[in-house]
């Protein structure tokens, strides 16, 4: 008996505990000076359990109900009668007549009494308005930008970042009073970061975290691989496993890389890591700028690659494969190449313009690229790839010729 009472007042505490947190938050959330952070601690407050955001809704409810009721106040010095500490409460007053020419124009309505049940619907109507403000609340600080294969989107952010992103790409933002941060959770995407010292950007994949103030850069998680290849300006590379930098910058991000335990990067280097390459020194490389430029704009550029690299680009990026039967094909490689990213068949059109290979289309949504049997391996000179319907971009030419 006794444990069960102590049980009953532990959850009466509870309850008491949660109400009054509830009834703290209403009143803070109404005030228009509630800053980014503070509602970034509501929406984590709300999101720890269901019984937050039934509590805070039922606060909403009561506040909605004391407002639909008229306190009236009658002063006892005004009206004589001795101090009472109980306050009555009075019906809303009838609407004020009509003027007499409306009263010629049209019957009199009966007056209806004031009747309970407006007040719980205006009650649930505000409730549910509430909820949505809250989701609408949610969905701003804890953004989701995702891109479906085939599909590139340029996105302005709220600090004015424009994103490039490429298809099949997941991303997830969140932004504060001190700090802009952006997990990459998979793909690739181009960040030309807006200049806001007091906010820094920082973008984390999987093994690398990069700091920027204001300048442009790529960044790709792919198949267990970190790139971050910097175009514009410099940024801070960290493989501690920091998930965010708050607060702001006074210096420049390669000079804070070097007291913080990053790395500088600066424009025109590129940075590779994978897992097992994790606790290596970094090593830096030369950014092909031709390929950044072309990426950003939505094209491949390659040199010297093989026609099983190039395809497997091209199935990454789009509902349509490309499928090789024929290893020798796969092995060949292309001295150059450029064309659209979600063109697959300018690719194996290109390659079809040698004489032992064919493309095959049995299954929708796959390009088979067979050798032709009938015809000797005889590689032809380079083939120009046929002009594209895309705004009447015409894509250089590619070798297909071993090399």
């Amino acid at each position: 008996m006794k444990g069960s009472l102590n049980q009953s007042a532990h959850e009466r505490a509870t309850r008491m505990s949660l109400s009054n947190e509830a009834a703290e938050w209403f009143v803070r959330l109404r005030d228009d000076r509630l800053g980014t952070r503070n509602r970034e601690r509501n929406v984590r407050w709300l999101k720890q359990s269901p019984t937050h955001i039934a509590e805070l809704l039922r606060i909403q409810q009561v506040y909605q109900a004391l407002r639909a009721a008229k306190v009236v106040n009658r002063s006892p010095r005004a009206s004589g009668q001795e101090a009472s500490n109980i306050i009555e409460l009075e019906a809303r007053r009838e609407a004020e007549p009509p003027p007499f020419d409306l009263l010629l124009d049209e019957p009199a309505r009966p007056r209806r009494p004031f009747q309970a049940w407006k007040i719980a619907a205006a009650v649930a109507c505000l409730s549910v308005s509430f909820f949505m403000g809250f989701m609408a609340k949610v969905a701003w600080l804890d953004r989701t930008i995702e891109t479906e294969l085939g599909e590139w989107r340029t996105v302005s952010l709220t600090d004015g970042t424009r994103v490039r992103i490429a298809p099949d790409s997941k991303l997830k933002v969140a932004f504060g009073d001190d700090h802009r941060t952006i997990r990459l959770i998979h793909g690739e995407a181009m960040f030309d970061v807006a200049k806001d010292r007091t906010r820094p950007f920082y973008v984390e994949s999987e093994m690398i975290g990069v700091l920027a103030v204001g300048t442009e850069f790529r960044v790709s998680r792919l198949g267990g691989k970190d790139v971050v290849a910097v175009t514009e300006g410099s940024v801070a590379l960290y493989r501690d496993g920091r998930d965010a930098i708050r607060g702001a910058v006074a210096v420049a991000p390669a000079q804070l890389a070097e007291a913080t335990g990053g790395v500088a990067v600066a424009a025109g280097e590129q940075v590779s890591t994978t897992r097992s390459s994790r606790a290596r020194p970094v090593a830096k490389e030369k950014v092909n700028f031709d390929y950044e430029q072309a990426w950003s704009e939505g094209w491949l550029v390659y040199e010297n690659k093989t026609v099983a690299e190039v395809a497997s680009d091209f199935n990454r990026l789009n509902r349509m494969k490309i499928v090789i039967t024929e290893p020798s094909i796969a092995a060949r490689r292309l001295a150059f190449f450029r064309v659209s990213a979600t063109d697959p068949e300018s690719f194996v059109e290109a390659l079809a313009t040698v004489s032992d290979i064919t493309i095959v289309r049995t299954v929708p949504n796959v390009l088979r690229i067979e050798p032709r049997r009938s015809v000797l391996a005889a590689p032809l000179p380079n083939a120009e790839i046929p002009e594209s319907n895309r705004g009447g971009e015409v894509p250089p030419s590619v070798n297909p010729n071993p090399i």
